[in-house]
C-alpha cells in the first residue's frame, strides 16, 4: 500500500481529472460520485464540466516512477479513480495528455 492510498493492490492513485456520468446499472453504487457529493469537489453527471487536476499533480506519476526505478521495482498506480478515462464529455486533449504521460512513465 502506498503513501497516498489505502487501496491494498495499489501503491498510488492518480486522478488526471475529476467527474463522470452514469452510463448504466454498474454506476448505481459509484463510490466516486458519492465522494464528489460528500466533499462538493465537482458536479457529477451528464453535461457537467470535468475538472482537470493541477499541473503539479500531473508530474507525480513520473516522480513515482523514478523513485520506483531507484528501488528496482514498479509501482502500481490506480489511474482515474474519480473519473472515467473514456468519458465522452472529458476533453480529448486531456485523454491524449494522459496517454502520453502513461507512455512516458512506462519507458523510464
Amino acid at each position: 500500500m502506498g503513501k497516498n492510498t489505502k487501496i491494498a493492490w495499489a501503491h498510488h492513485t492518480f486522478n488526471p481529472w475529476y467527474g463522470c456520468q452514469r452510463v448504466g446499472p454498474g454506476c448505481d453504487h459509484c463510490y466516486a460520485e458519492a465522494w464528489a457529493k460528500r466533499y462538493k469537489a465537482v458536479e457529477w453527471g451528464s453535461s457537467t464540466l470535468r475538472q482537470l487536476s493541477s499541473p503539479a499533480n500531473w508530474k507525480t506519476p513520473i516522480a513515482w516512477n523514478n523513485a520506483a526505478g531507484r528501488k528496482g521495482t514498479r509501482y502500481r498506480v490506480f489511474c482515474a479513480s474519480l473519473a472515467d478515462v473514456f468519458d465522452n464529455e472529458a476533453p480529448i486533449k486531456w485523454r491524449m495528455n494522459l496517454f502520453s504521460l502513461i507512455a512516458a512513465s512506462a519507458s523510464t
